[in-house]
C-alpha cells in the first residue's frame, strides 16, 4: 500500500530510542525525509546510522536537542526547513511522569511538569503550523501512554500514589488537540493522538527493573503480570506503534482528525 509519504518531511521528537526511534524508522522506510532529535549524542548517532541504512543519509537530519526547551524547538524547526525546505509532519512524544499524590503537588512541581510535557508539545505545534498552513497540508501526531496506566499495563497506583502529573498532562493535551484539529481542518491539517498501552522498550525494561528492586520481586514475575493484563496475551512491539503512526500521517488517513487512536491490545475497558 502506497501511503503517499515519499519525500514528505517529518520531525519526530524524542526519536533516538524506544517508540520515537521506531516511528522515525517507519517514516524513513516509507521514503520520507526525517529529522530526529534527542539529548543523548551517542543514541542520536546510532539512530541516524540505522535510518540511513533504511533510506539514505541525505534523507536524515540528526539534531542534538532538548525538546522541552523552547529555543531548541525553534532550532529544530529552523534547521529542518533549511535542510528540506518544508515541514509536513510533526510527531511529539510525551512520556511517563513520576508518581505523586495529587494533594501533595506543589506549584513548582506542577508548573515544571506541565512546562516539560503539555506546554512543550504546544510550542512544537505552534512552530510548525504556519508552514503547514502555507502548504495546505499537514499532520500533527502526539504520542502518549494510555491514561491511568503505568509502564506495567496495570492501574498506575502504588505506594507512591496516582500518576496525577501524567494524567494532567495527557488530558490537557487531548483537549488542546481537539480544539487545534477543528481550527486546522480547513487547511487540510489533521491533529491526532496515538495512545499506546505497554510496549516492550528499553524504558519499560528499566522501569520494571526499578520496580523489581523496590518491591524485592523478580523482574520476570512483573513481566508476566504485565503480559497477563493485556487481553491479547502479549506486550506491544515498537514497530507496531511505528506502523500506526505512519498510517495516521498518510493520505489514507486524511479524514481522521481530532481523534485519540488507542493501541493497547484490548486493555482499554471504558468507552469515552
Amino acid at each position: 500500500m502506497d501511503l503517499g509519504l515519499k519525500d514528505r518531511v517529518a520531525i519526530v521528537g524524542g526519536s533516538t530510542r524506544g517508540l520515537g526511534r521506531a516511528i522515525a524508522l517507519a517514516f524513513a522506510r516509507e521514503g520520507a525525509n526525517v529529522t530526529i532529535c534527542g539529548r543523548t549524542e551517542s543514541d542520536l548517532r546510532r539512530t541516524e546510522i540505522e535510518m540511513a541504512r533504511a533510506s539514505s543519509q541525505q534523507h536524515v537530519l540528526a539534531i542534538p536537542a532538548d525538546i522541552t526547551d523552547a529555543r531548541d524547538i525553534r532550532r529544530v524547526v529552523r534547521d529542518t526547513l533549511s535542510r528540506f525546505g518544508q515541514i509536513n509532519i510533526l510527531v511529539t512524544h510525551m512520556g511517563y511522569h513520576s508518581a505523586e499524590r495529587p494533594s501533595e503537588l506543589n506549584d513548582d512541581r506542577l508548573t515544571s511538569s506541565l512546562d516539560e510535557g503539555f506546554l512543550s508539545t504546544v510550542r512544537f505545534a505552534r512552530e510548525v503550523v504556519p508552514y503547514m498552513k502555507q502548504q495546505h497540508w499537514g499532520r500533527i501526531l502526539n504520542l502518549l501512554p494510555e491514561f491511568s496506566h503505568g509502564p506495567f499495563g496495570t492501574d498506575a497506583r502504588d505506594e507512591h500514589g496516582e500518576t496525577s502529573l501524567a494524567n494532567a498532562n495527557q488530558l490537557a493535551l487531548v483537549g488542546y488537540s481537539k480544539s487545534l484539529a477543528n481550527e486546522l481542518a480547513p487547511f487540510n491539517i489533521t491533529v491526532n493522538n496515538l495512545i499506546h498501552g505497554p510496549v516492550m522498550t528499553d524504558a519499560l525494561e528499566t522501569a520494571m527493573q526499578e520496580r523489581s528492586w523496590a518491591e524485592n520481586r523478580p523482574a520476570d514475575e512483573l513481566l508476566q503480570e504485565a503480559t497477563a493484563a493485556v487481553p491479547m496475551g502479549r506486550l506491544g512491539k515498537p514497530e507496531e506503534v511505528g506502523d500506526l503512526a505512519v498510517y495516521l500521517a498518510s493520505e489514507r488517513a486524511s479524514f481522521i482528525t481530532g481523534s485519540s487512536v488507542i493501541l493497547d491490545g484490548g486493555m482499554q475497558q471504558e468507552i469515552h
